[in-house]
């Protein structure tokens, strides 16, 4: 199947002494042939169609320069063709991603509330609070559809590689139910990262 570019290279014998197509109908004619294939690559509908090209009669012309008929006539076969299988082409559904049960909401990590520890090891509180908020931020941001790009952005594979401060004689948060939480915030992220062509 062609596509635009291979219009745009397309080249034909020239005629002088024998009949050929006119020079100037068939470029014109292979520009609306270029555009159209291009607008189907960028998932957009073409104005011209198989059957306008089936349709097309060219001028011909003997004593000047002209195009050869055969050559011609084959490439816009092509052309037709191709046009023809964009045209009847059966459209992609677009995917639907599943919602995680576990997927959370930027208002669920406000009330966010783990086990203190005391006297055994846990993560610092301040820590896992500012983490906290930063993934609340990013996650509003994609419920908005304004999530923050660039230095700013939260990814679920920087949850992943996140680490805490251990505290073991200090107030701290419960390890095993932080990285459960963790675990869901990953999840959340990473939805929104499919969803958002990421992925």
């Amino acid at each position: 199947m062609l596509i635009s570019t291979d219009v745009t290279a397309a080249d034909f014998a020239i005629t002088k002494f024998r009949e050929g197509y006119e020079q100037t109908e068939v470029d014109e004619l292979l520009d609306r042939a270029r555009a159209a294939l291009a607008a189907w690559e960028s998932r957009e509908t073409a104005t011209l169609t198989a059957a306008d090209v089936n349709a097309v009669a060219f001028h011909t012309t003997k004593f000047g320069n002209g195009y050869d008929q055969d050559q011609v006539d084959d490439f816009l076969d092509r052309i037709a063709t191709s046009l023809s299988a964009h045209e009847t082409a059966v459209p992609e559904e677009p995917e639907v991603l599943e919602v995680p049960a576990s997927l959370l909401r930027s208002s669920s990590l406000l009330d966010t509330t783990f086990t203190h520890t005391r006297f055994r090891e846990g993560y610092s509180v301040a820590g896992v609070d500012g983490f906290l908020a930063a993934a609340r931020a990013v996650i509003a941001g994609y419920e908005s559809d304004t999530a923050p790009t660039g230095a700013a952005a939260l990814s679920g594979d920087d949850v992943v590689n996140v680490r805490f401060t251990p505290t073991k004689f200090k107030r701290g948060y419960s390890q095993a139910e932080v990285d459960e939480y963790l675990d869901r915030i990953v999840e959340t992220l990473r939805h929104y990262e499919r969803a958002a062509g990421k992925r």
